[in-house]
This record gives C-alpha cells, structure tokens and sequence, in this order.
C-alpha cells in the first residue's frame, strides 16, 4: 500500500496570483509538493474561458522511489467545467501510473449527479445532489461574497474515491504577514465525519489559494506557489512505499504464526472489527486482539449483505466477461467446496500476478489483471473480484501481516496489508494471494468492498498504531 497525500477532490480553485481583478478567470499556476520536507511532485493548475465556460486543469504529479525497481510517478488530472457564474457543469477524474490508467466523469443533470466509469460497468450511477455543491469556481465566489461576514460556509464536493459526496465547513479569517504580503486570507477546513482530514488555505485577496499545507500518515504535507522551473525542478524521490512500518516486539516464530497469537494495540482511532478470524476486546488505550484460523466470531450476514458482497462495482468490476472466462477455465471441477474453489482462484491470481510488487496508484481489479502489476491491494481485489464472478460473496481486508525478512531495511515489522475474506458457507474465511497464506500474524483492521477511499483512511491511522506485545498462545 502506499499513503499519498490526501488533495482535495474538489480540486480547489486555483490561478496566478497577480491576477488584478476577481473576474479574471484565466491563466496557470505551478506549486510544489513536498512531504515531510522531501519533495515529492508538483501541481500544475490551468485555468482558461470559452464563450460562457471556464475550465479548471489541475495536474498533480507525484514520484517515489521503490526498492529494486525504477521510481514510480503517479500523475492525477482533475478537469473541472463551470459557468461563469460558478454553476457546476461537469467534472473529470484521470489517474495515470505504472499499474492504474482509468478515468472518471461526473455530469450534471438539474438536481442528480450522473457518474460514468471507465474500465468498469457501461452505465452510470446517478446520485441526489446536497446543496450548496460547488466547483472550484463556485467555492471561490461563495468565499468572496461570504469572506466580510465572519461566518463558516458549508458545502459538499464530490469524492471520486470514495463515490460519494463530502461535506466540508470552511472557517475564515484575514491573515496579514510581512514575510507572504499576497496572502490576505487563512482558511480552515474541516470535513464532517472524518477528523483526519483538516486542511490549512492561504489565499489572496480574491480568494484564488497559494498554499495548503494538511498531514498524510502523521507528516506535514505542503503544496505552495513557485515558478515553473521551480515546481518541475529535478529531486532525489524518497522511499516512499510503507512508510508506516510498525515495529513489532520481538521476532515471531513461524511455529506462532500458524497456531494463535494475542497481541496488545495502542493508539487504534477506529475498533478493529471482529470475525471469525480474530477476537477484539477494548481497552481503555487500545485493544487486545486473539487471531487465528477460529479465534472469532461475528453474526451471521443477512441476505442483503451477502447480495451486496456479490455486486459488481467500479474497483470490483466482477461483470466483465474476461473474468467470466478465466472462471470458467480455473474452477472446471465443480464438485470442490467454496473453500477449495478460494483455493485455487488465489494460486491463479497468485501466479497471473507479477512477482515484483509494483507500488504505484491505486488499480482496479481489471487494471491489475490487464498489466499484472502491482502490490497487496492489486492482488485483494482481484481476487475478490474472480470470487465475485464465481458466486462466491466476497470482502476487502486493509490491516497489518507480520514479516520475519528484511523489508526496507528493516526485520521483524508489521507491514500495511490487504487480502480477501470469502463467504464459504458457515464463515467469512481469509485468503491471501500476496502472502499465500492466512496466519495469526494477520491482523485486520477493516472490512470493504475495496475502494480507495477505504484504504486511504487507514493509512492515515497506522502512523498512531503501537503493538506493544504478541504472546503466542499454546494448546494445553
């Protein structure tokens, strides 16, 4: 897995900053990116007006180092169109990296949302659209009436990640410092329902923004203003792909990995759930957490969640006929139980699947089996995606797996994982196609149905995660 910076989906508004009037729409900007004090990008942000239209080009490009295999940049397009008035139009989402290249449009109709997906299911999904929704242009002139009244404005943006809307409340004040003269105002956003994400804004006068500075994973993240040569001015990239390591205790023998551990979390902001897999029990600064093939019990799923494990989505595109083939060339025998069948789409995915992880964007299931790259999260949801096609209800996993080898220069750490759980009948039953195997040193964290937005947040987390013991436990 890999944390990148969590910009905005609403592609704040953004041009030169000698701009002289607020009606003045067009022009570019460059930023650069930096994590930690490491640069790791830049943002480019092209803003041009066609008849009664303007456009909002906004271009972040990102590069990582990864061990054992050249760097990877991911390069994220937002495209925006609006009124000049700031009605929304449409909005475009494209990602491009060494394993993910798909695109996302959001339209526009009166009152509903119209979401069409490349790489994906053919028909659009509509939604009902809360108010105030804005745009970049729309955002800048909702600031601009509001910014003499002293009072916090609330609005949604669309989240293509996470498909679905998100409502931020944005706290504004004058700013004044000798040292940043064309900064006239600091900004303070909040999204409701995720305290993670707070974000810094300094913008002009006119409320066009010229720095953000927010956290990814623990780490200042800061995006500001400088030249062209600037912005794309050669750097040394930063090994970037799990950065949140955690430490565990002691070595853990392989004999403890495959019967049943307890260990002892400090610093978890969500519960981790129970399954069949693993017992959770809170404490008063964490939780202690028993894992192993039975450890754990959960309620039986209705025939909604089960449904609702077999559908078809944008990163789970169970739908498509290539999956329908490979299905029908993998599982011949259909005698087998499910948890046999698990067994052997896992070896496929496991053998399909490069044996060099690639950590570059996010890819969907169909993007992964097309170019056969990528990491854990790859491997999760195209393994979830064949159960999916074969009938067999299906659930993400995003948590920790324990490893013994060197990983990053560093032994004995719990690293950010994904694998499968299938419904095989009487219990969700863990699968794992990176690994090749469930033990008790996997420790789940949270449950989807794989989409980005999932993993993102946990990332976030694991900077604030401490396992402070894992004690094998041994039958009497």
């Amino acid at each position: 897995m890999i944390s990148l910076p969590c910009l905005s989906q609403a592609g704040l508004p953004q041009t030169n900053s000698a701009q002289e009037h607020p009606a003045q729409n067009t022009g570019e900007q460059w930023q650069t990116l930096s994590l930690a004090g490491h640069k790791m990008g830049y943002r480019h942000i092209n803003r041009a007006q066609s008849k009664n239209t303007l456009f909002t080009r906004d271009t972040v490009v990102l590069t990582v180092s990864q061990p054992g295999a050249p760097d990877a940049t991911t390069t994220t397009v937002l495209e925006y169109h609006e009124s000049l008035g700031g009605q929304p139009i449409s909005a475009t989402k494209h990602l491009n990296s060494g394993t993910a290249n798909h695109q996302m449009q959001a339209t526009v109709h009166g009152n509903i949302l119209s979401v069409r997906q490349s790489n994906a299911t053919k028909n659009s999904r509509e939604y009902p659209i809360p108010q105030p929704f804005y745009l970049p242009e729309g955002l800048r002139l909702a600031l601009l009436n509001r910014a003499e009244q002293d009072k916090p404005i609330a609005y949604y943006s669309w989240n293509f990640s996470s498909q679905q809307f998100d409502h931020f409340q944005l706290q504004i004040q004058p700013y004044n410092s000798p040292d940043k003269p064309s900064i006239r105002w600091k900004i303070q956003r909040h999204q409701f329902g995720d305290p993670q994400r707070n974000t810094i804004l300094f913008a002009d006068q006119y409320f066009y923004f010229l720095e953000e500075r927010s956290t990814s994973g623990g780490d200042d993240v800061i995006i500001t203003d400088c030249s062209q040569a600037c912005a794309q001015a050669y750097f040394e990239p930063t090994t970037h792909v799990y950065r949140q390591l955690i430490a565990s205790p002691y070595k853990i023998t392989d004999i403890a990995l495959r019967g049943k551990i307890r260990y002892r979390l400090q610093g978890l902001p969500t519960p981790p759930p129970s399954t069949f897999e693993q017992t959770v029990n809170p404490l008063a600064d964490g939780a202690e957490i028993l894992v192993c093939d039975d450890c754990g019990t959960e309620a039986q799923p209705s025939p909604e969640t089960l449904a609702t494990a077999l559908q078809a989505s944008y990163w789970l595109p169970s739908t498509e006929p290539v999956f329908q083939t490979v299905i029908e060339s993998v599982l011949t025998d259909k005698t087998i139980t499910t948890a046999a069948r698990m067994r052997r789409l896992s070896r496929f995915v496991t053998r399909h699947m490069s044996s060099e992880a690639s950590y570059s964007g996010y890819a969907t299931a169909l993007e992964a089996f097309n170019s056969k790259q990528g990491d854990c999260t790859e491997h999760a949801l195209l393994l979830a995606t064949l159960a999916r096609t074969a009938g067999i209800p299906s659930r993400v996993v995003f948590g920790l797996a324990y490893n013994n080898e060197r990983f990053l220069g560093r032994k004995y750490v719990f690293v950010p994982h994904a694998w499968v759980q299938a419904w095989t009948g009487n219990k969700w039953q863990s699968f794992d196609s990176g690994l090749g195997n469930f033990t008790a040193g996997h420790i789940a964290l949270g449950i989807s149905n794989g989409e980005q937005s999932e993993v993102l947040k946990l990332n976030e987390q694991l900077h604030q995660i401490k396992i402070i013991s894992a004690v094998q436990i041994k039958s009497r």
